[in-house]
C-alpha cells in the first residue's frame, strides 16, 4: 500500500509541480528571514535550550503540572497514542460533549485522534483551512506546514461546490471566504476545542501556540472544554527559553519573521459557555517513545 501511495504521488503532475515550486521558493524565503541574524548562534542556543530540557523532562513535567493545576487546569501524561486518544474520549464523554472543533495539531495526526473520536460518536471539524480541505476529502496531510499543497484551487473549488451545494469560484480569496462562512458557526456551536501546543512553560504552567490563521484562538476560546494534546518534548523551563525557540521556528518553518498569531494561555480562563463560567481545560502530554 505504501509503495502504491508513493507511485501515485510521483505520477501526480500537479503535486510534483507544486512541490518543485516550494522547494525553489522555500530556501530563498528562509535565507531572507535569517539574513540579519547569526544563524549558527541562534541554532546553538535552541539546541542548548532543548538539550537542557530533555535532560530533565521529569522535573519539568512535575513543575508544569503543579503550576497548571494551581490555575485550575487538569494535566495528564499518556504513555502512547492509544492512551492519549482514550483520555480525550473520556474527557469529552464525561463533560457531555458531542461536537468538537480542532486546531491544527501534528501530535493529533500522530495518534490518529480523529479516527478514534469519530468512532466514538463525536462530530469533529478541522478548522485549519488546509486540514479542513483534506478532512473533507478523507485524506491525510501531504506536508507538515501546508497539508493541502497537493491540491489545486480548481480541485478545492469543486470540493467547496459539493459541500455548499452551490457553484464556487476558483478565486482563492473567495474560496477562503467560503471556508470562513462555513466554519464560523462550528466554533460557536462546539462543546469541545482541541489544539496542539508549540511550547509548554514549566515555571508558569503556560502553553504557547504559533499559528497563521487565528483558528487556534477561536478553538481555545469559545468552547466550554479545551483539550491540549502535545508532545512531552515541548516542555521548556521558562518563557525566555520559549522565546529563543520562537525566534527560529517561524523563520525556519515558513520563512516568516514571525507568524500572524502567537498565543499564550495560562490557566482555565473565564468562559460564558461553561456552566460555572470557567472553562474546563485539560493538557495531555504524549510520550509515545519520546522519553526513550
Amino acid at each position: 500500500d505504501y509503495n502504491k501511495d508513493i507511485r501515485a504521488a510521483l505520477d501526480n503532475a500537479f503535486l510534483r509541480e507544486a512541490m518543485d515550486k516550494f522547494a525553489t521558493a522555500y530556501p530563498t524565503g528562509r535565507a531572507n528571514a535569517f539574513r540579519e541574524y547569526d544563524v549558527a548562534a541562534l541554532i546553538a542556543k535552541v539546541a542548548e535550550v532543548k538539550d537542557q530540557g530533555l535532560a530533565r523532562l521529569d522535573a519539568l513535567f512535575a513543575q508544569f503540572k503543579a503550576e497548571a493545576e494551581k490555575r485550575g487546569v487538569h494535566v495528564h501524561l499518556a504513555k502512547d497514542a492509544a492512551e492519549a486518544n482514550a483520555l480525550v474520549t473520556r474527557i469529552g464523554k464525561e463533560a457531555g460533549c458531542r461536537t468538537v472543533v480542532k486546531s491544527k495539531s501534528m501530535t493529533a495526526e500522530e495518534t490518529l485522534l480523529n479516527h478514534t473520536l469519530e468512532a466514538e460518536g463525536f462530530e469533529v471539524t478541522e478548522t485549519d483551512l488546509g486540514e479542513w480541505i483534506i478532512q473533507l476529502r478523507h485524506e491525510g496531510p501531504s506536508h507538515m506546514v501546508m497539508p493541502a499543497i497537493h491540491l489545486s484551487r480548481y480541485q478545492v473549488a469543486d470540493l467547496f461546490s459539493q459541500v455548499t451545494r452551490q457553484t464556487q469560484p476558483t478565486d482563492i480569496q473567495r474560496l477562503v471566504k467560503v471556508a470562513r462562512r462555513e466554519l464560523r458557526p462550528k466554533y460557536a456551536a462546539a462543546d469541545m476545542g482541541i489544539s496542539g501546543a508549540n511550547f509548554a512553560i514549566a515555571e508558569t504552567g503556560t502553553i504557547g501556540i504559533v499559528t497563521n490563521e487565528g483558528n487556534a484562538r477561536l478553538v481555545s476560546t469559545l468552547p466550554r472544554v479545551h483539550v491540549v494534546l502535545t508532545g512531552i518534548d515541548k516542555l521548556c523551563a521558562t518563557l525566555e527559553d520559549a522565546l529563543h525557540i520562537l525566534r527560529v521556528l517561524p523563520k525556519n518553518a515558513t520563512g516568516q519573521a514571525i507568524t500572524s498569531y502567537v498565543t499564550w494561555i495560562t490557566g482555565a480562563n473565564p468562559c460564558a459557555a461553561a456552566p460555572n463560567g470557567t472553562k474546563e481545560m485539560h493538557i495531555i502530554f504524549l510520550d509515545n517513545g519520546r522519553s526513550a
